[in-house]
């Protein structure tokens, strides 16, 4: 299990990262892409991963695809009561970093046209 004080420390601790508001809930963005959402009332965040890093934390149960077409894309729950604060830390940097990649990637397609 992992307080909420501590999730969102954490979030916010991610290089470049921004809190924007995404509907009723807070965003963690890179340069305006999401890697994370926090559901403060139901103690999750949803994290952008690929969908064959999400069959593999999936693996733990504190980890688990949102339950709709969203998590046939990637996007994954993780519960915070079941989860340790080194397996969150340890999602989440994927998280960021597939942000990361996919921004790089954009930038470098930019620059090649």
């Amino acid at each position: 299990m992992i307080d909420l004080e501590t999730v969102h420390e954490i979030l916010c601790s991610m290089p470049d990262a921004t809190e924007e508001p995404h509907f009723d809930k807070p965003a963690y963005k890179l340069k305006g892409k999401i890697f994370a959402t926090f559901n403060i009332e139901n103690k999750w965040v949803t994290i952008r991963l690929t969908p064959e890093q999400q069959a593999i934390f999936c693996e733990n149960e504190a980890i688990y695809p949102v339950p709709n077409k969203w998590g046939t894309h990637g996007w994954t729950h993780v519960d915070l009561n079941r989860i340790k604060k080194s397996e969150f830390i340890e999602v989440l940097e994927v998280a960021y970093q597939n942000v990361k990649q996919s921004r790089k990637s954009a930038i470098n397609k930019k620059g090649e046209t």
